[in-house]
This record gives C-alpha cells, sequence and structure tokens, in this order.
C-alpha cells in the first residue's frame, strides 16, 4: 500500500532471490501464470519503500539470428495502478530486449489496447518467432483465448 502521502515514485530493479514469493503472489493475485515464471530469463520489480508493488519477466528462447523474447507476468499490486508502475516496468524490460535486437512477443486476455503503445501489433500465434515454442506460456499455461501480440526488433544505435 503507498504511504499516506501518496508517494508513488518507484525504483525499477533485477528482482532479488529472496523476492521470489512477493512476484509470485502479485502475479498470482493479477490472474496470470506461474507456469515457466522461475525459469524467467529476467525478472523486473518496481520497488517503493521497501516493498515490491509490481512486477514484468521476460522469457528468452533460442540465440543468434533466432533469439526472441517474450514479455510475461506483468503484474502490479491493485492499490498502484493507474500510477506509472506498469509503464516503467515494460519500458524497462523493452530497454532490455532493444540492447539485444531480437523481437518480442506476449500473450494477453484482458491488455491488448495497452501494449500497442509500445510497439506491439496484433499477430496469430503461428506468426511468433519460432523459438517460443518452448515457452510453457505457449505450451499452454495461457489459455488459447489470450491473442498474441509482436513487437519487432528494435537495435540500439550509439553512433
Amino acid at each position: 500500500m503507498p504511504p499516506p502521502e501518496q508517494d508513488f515514485s518507484v525504483r525499477i530493479r533485477p528482482a532479488a532471490m529472496c523476492e521470489r514469493g512477493e512476484v509470485t503472489q502479485l502475479v498470482r493475485g493479477a490472474g496470470l501464470p506461474l507456469e515457466g515464471l522461475t525459469e524467467a530469463a529476467l525478472v523486473l520489480v518496481a520497488e517503493s519503500h521497501g516493498e515490491v508493488v509490481g512486477a514484468v519477466a521476460l522469457e528468452e528462447h533460442g540465440s543468434g539470428e533466432r533469439l526472441a523474447f517474450l514479455l510475461r507476468s506483468a503484474a502490479v499490486a491493485a492499490s498502484w495502478r493507474g500510477h506509472g508502475v506498469g509503464r516503467a516496468l515494460t519500458r524497462a524490460a523493452l530497454a532490455h530486449v532493444d540492447g539485444a535486437g531480437a523481437p518480442v512477443a506476449l500473450l494477453t486476455e484482458t491488455a491488448d489496447g495497452y501494449f500497442t503503445s509500445f510497439g506491439f501489433h496484433p499477430v496469430e500465434r503461428d506468426q511468433l518467432p519460432a523459438a517460443l515454442v518452448a515457452s510453457p506460456e505457449l505450451r499452454g499455461a495461457c489459455p488459447l483465448s489470450a491473442r498474441a501480440f509482436l513487437r519487432e526488433p528494435r537495435r540500439m544505435d550509439f553512433a
């Protein structure tokens, strides 16, 4: 719960191993699948005043030209929703993906309009990168009613 002065500032950082239970609780509370979460390549948390108030995870599949990511488990504590926490988490996760220059996909039943603002577009599941078939979410953890979205690779230009 936010402090009484309504300070909604957060720090985005990689989750510590000891925070696994808090992340699981957030993801479960959002009604999202837990299968494969502990194997995610990166789990980021939003922390405020020592409390984990949001989380997002990235699965990494394939390598080289076949590298692809799955954005998953984006969850924010109910009292923190609507204050930019999800947006900050998503931006941080996508910055990691952009550094790798790989596509990123996601499955959702409820937030398709939200993710289009980050450059995702709807696709059929068979249009997702082949490397993602190893994902627990695509192997059945997410229902078939979940819509697939893809964000094309973006390479960081350091010139």
